[in-house]
């Protein structure tokens, strides 16, 4: 497989949960994705690594407060960034209040893709942080939350679904979510095709692939094995 190209609609999903250290990886969710689908809240951003330059900056990282502030950077070009990490915090006040040791664990963070101690810091109260390279094709996230990464997915494929049927209460089966749900510590890609040209139909297929850090490795691997999916629906 090709690696997906910006701009281009984003069909296969994969993702690896773990419970045990809150880290799940995804390909196939962009920031946007992330921003709109994810069932916690952010309120503030503060950027480790990217290319945007906000109106407000403290230790040399750019701070994004309020719902509108995301949204602009919702609609900037993130993959053209390539790397882009961020963490969450809760209040405006909090981040005065890192200290040089947090600060250097924020930088490790966002310099290796894996946190020193811990990815979730006292002083900023964060429930996540965002790691990711080429927006929608890798992403490492640590979310306090364990089940909000796979509601992420869920959120999106019904967002698709709803979009291509033009059904704005269609609800995805309940069997679907429970094999996300239970393949999501194993590893899964999930895809989505749009069947049909006036009349469109929906098929969305779950395979087990296990853990997968290199996507390259993983979408070429996965094209050549054929394998058969463990689970498959069509919507219409």
């Amino acid at each position: 497989m090709i690696k997906r190209l910006k701009n281009k609609p984003i069909r296969e999903m994969y993702m690896k949960s773990s419970s045990e250290n809150h880290e799940t990886v995804f390909s196939g969710i962009t920031f946007a994705d992330f921003i709109e689908f994810i069932p916690v809240p952010i309120e503030n951003i503060m950027l480790l690594k990217s290319g945007y330059i906000s109106c407000k900056s403290m230790h040399n990282f750019e701070l994004l407060e309020g719902k509108e502030s995301i949204n602009e950077l919702k609609l900037d070009d993130i993959y053209n960034y390539g790397d882009f990490s961020f963490v969450d915090y809760a209040d405006a006040s909090l981040p005065s209040q890192l200290t040089d040791n947090h600060i250097a664990e924020l930088l490790y963070l966002s310099h290796m893709n894996k946190p020193l101690k811990s990815p979730f810091f006292e002083v900023l109260q964060n429930n996540f942080a965002y790691l990711s390279h080429d927006d929608g094709w890798w992403c490492k996230l640590y979310c306090k939350e364990y089940e909000a990464p796979i509601e992420l997915i869920l959120n999106k494929l019904r967002k698709i679904a709803q979009e291509t049927l033009c059904d704005s209460t269609l609800l995805l089966p309940e069997e679907l979510t429970k094999v996300i749900y239970k393949l999501s510590t194993s590893g899964l890609v999930v895809e989505v095709d749009i069947l049909g040209k006036k009349k469109k139909d929906v098929k969305i297929r779950i395979y087990e692939v296990g853990t997968y850090k290199n996507m390259d490795v993983l979408f070429n691997s996965f094209d050549d094995k054929e394998l058969s999916p463990s689970y498959e629906v069509r919507l219409s």
